[in-house]
């Protein structure tokens, strides 16, 4: 993949993560949950069957940042294809469709790894669905 091709990617997710988080911020029942996630969270995007673009994500006390590459410590690892955190953020897809089924190159649409402190963190994945799925 181009470099060119990887900026893209990258401020096409970056501005869908981005409104989510700003429509979330909308409505004020979700403010407590916004404030009070902290994780921080590396996302493999597969782009080929044996390739993936990393980025991060990191909460902390209300502020998200979006970055470029792998975090040396982190509490959660997901490896996905774009399209299909397209349709997980959009509601198509639900996490359990995510988790179950499999994308065109045959590995499970959503991923999730231990994080570098060896805990699975199935409550940071929860929450962070929470936060990514549009109501």
């Amino acid at each position: 993949m181009e470099e060119l091709e990887q900026d893209n990617l990258y401020i096409t997710f970056q501005q869908t993560i981005e409104s989510v988080i700003k429509e979330k911020r909308e409505n004020p029942k979700n403010e407590k949950l916004l404030n009070k996630f902290n994780a921080r969270v590396i996302i493999g995007l597969q782009i080929e069957e044996d390739y993936y673009f990393w980025v991060n994500l990191v909460a902390n006390e209300g502020n998200y940042s979006l970055g470029k590459g792998k975090l040396d410590e982190y509490d959660l690892e997901l490896k996905a294809a774009p399209e299909d955190l397209i349709f997980f953020v959009n509601g198509e897809n639900s996490v359990l469709n995510m988790v179950l089924k499999k994308n065109q190159y045959g590995f499970k649409k959503l991923k999730f790894l231990k994080g570098s402190t060896g805990k699975r963190n199935l409550g940071i994945l929860l929450k962070l669905s929470k936060i990514l799925v549009l109501d």
